[in-house]
């Protein structure tokens, strides 16, 4: 019998692949400058679009490391180690995508930002937003749009997004070891 193979090795594999897959998604949606001039509506059309095709491609991810395990594993994966390998992979992920993003944002285009809220500011008062209300809005979009706080949100999305599409994942994937074999 061979050694149970490596959860982590496997995740670091699948979650470095996301994670470059994925920051170059994103910066060439920036850099091509694909974002609405409302952000309000990103999450509307291409936004919705793209939204669905990251949670397919996670998915996907997902599923071929595991697959990858269970051919390493004599054909057996449990559910626990499943949604193990889905957790420290979307850790990985968040990491690598959230450090390259970081990079681009901070040192080659750091336009981004200032468009951003440039851009949310002029939709709020298109809205009718009083003065007060807008700068309210204002310190607290700037709060979430701060470079180390996008940071650290994320690396948790990156978590929680692999744990709980990996619980759905591992269950369809898992295979246990016969108890008498």
């Amino acid at each position: 019998m061979e050694p149970t193979p490596s959860t982590a090795r496997i995740a670091m594999k699948w979650g470095a692949i996301s994670g470059i897959v994925t920051a170059v998604f994103s910066i060439s949606y920036q850099a091509l400058n694909m974002m609405p001039d409302d952000p309000m509506k990103a999450n509307m059309g291409w936004g919705l679009l793209t939204n669905f095709l990251q949670i397919g491609f996670t998915v996907l991810v997902l599923v071929l490391a595991m697959r990858e395990f269970r051919t390493h594993n004599e054909g057996y994966i449990s559910f626990g180690q499943g949604v193990g390998i889905a957790a420290l992979t979307g850790a990985v992920w968040g990491v690598l995508s959230a450090g390259l993003i970081l990079i681009y944002t901070q040192f080659i285009d750091n336009s981004a930002q200032e468009k951003t809220l440039r851009a949310l500011r002029n939709a709020y008062e298109e809205r009718g937003m009083t003065e007060e209300q807008t700068e309210t809005a204002m310190r607290f979009v700037t709060l979430m749009t701060n470079p180390g706080f996008s940071f650290v949100m994320t690396i948790l999305t990156g978590v929680i997004v692999g744990t709980v599409l990996g619980l759905i994942v591992a269950a369809v994937v898992k295979r246990d070891r016969p108890m008498f074999a």
